[in-house]
């Protein structure tokens, strides 16, 4: 676990990221991983004196196996899971998701193979539904550690959600965009990933007039490292 800001800590691999708020003695975690890494999550909680049962609940930019991953064994133990309400049905498992296929990548590039043998080493492919969802809208501020507000950012998923920290300046932005080129396997500016992991690529890229407007000093990225600064849409393509 490394601290990214006062109260903030990055969790995950050098492949993905899921993040640890600290306030108060309590905490939000943003996305859950793999289905393997929740011992992780345990071992940063008790890093700075903190236990599981301090975690107010789990929010989640969406319900792919990178991001869901514990979220399942978490709740059945009594933590509490938020998504968006577009979302929720598919991590519950009453509505199918739409995530690339292995097939769709491009399989001749050595990083493309880093990227999911990473994933696999965690877990990707177990990832379990959660039983029971709280579920938030667009412009939500949710009552948990950090002061979370929800901004809706679809396109990677149909109803993926960013999280800012206003007072902070911080933009928690799952794969809405990443620092990391995921099929060449290295680190860099703020960038949308390729079409093929998105849903509706068209959208992706018109949620980054949302995303690109908000007064950010600090960007999460589910992928990649942080990155310090105001999101320029222009960059991003």
């Amino acid at each position: 676990m490394h601290q990214v800001s006062d109260g903030i800590y990055r969790l995950g691999t050098v492949i993905h990221n899921f993040y640890l708020i600290a306030e108060g003695g309590k905490a939000t975690v943003v996305d859950a991983g793999c289905s393997k890494e929740l011992p992780k999550l345990e071992q940063g909680l008790a890093s700075i004196g903190m236990k599981r049962d301090d975690v107010e609940a789990i929010i989640l930019t969406h319900a792919h196996g990178d991001h869901i991953g514990f979220a399942a064994e978490a709740n059945a133990a009594g933590t509490e899971v938020q998504t968006s309400e577009i979302e929720g049905p598919i991590a519950t498992g009453d509505q199918a998701g739409d995530e690339a296929k292995i097939t769709q990548l491009p399989l001749w590039k050595l990083g493309t193979w880093k990227f999911l043998i990473g994933l696999l080493r965690v877990g990707i492919t177990n990832a379990p539904r959660v039983k029971s969802v709280v579920t938030f809208g667009d412009g939500d501020a949710l009552d948990l550690p950090g002061n979370p507000k929800v901004v809706y950012s679809p396109g990677h998923t149909i109803g993926h959600a960013s999280f800012y920290l206003p007072e902070r300046k911080t933009l928690l932005t799952g794969d809405a965009l990443a620092t990391r080129d995921l099929l060449n396997h290295r680190d860099g500016a703020p960038q949308l990933a390729p079409d093929v992991f998105h849903t509706n690529p068209a959208q992706a890229r018109a949620s980054l007039d949302v995303l690109s407007a908000l007064d950010t000093e600090l960007v999460l990225p589910g992928h990649g490292s942080p990155y310090h600064g105001q999101i320029a849409k222009t960059a991003l393509g």
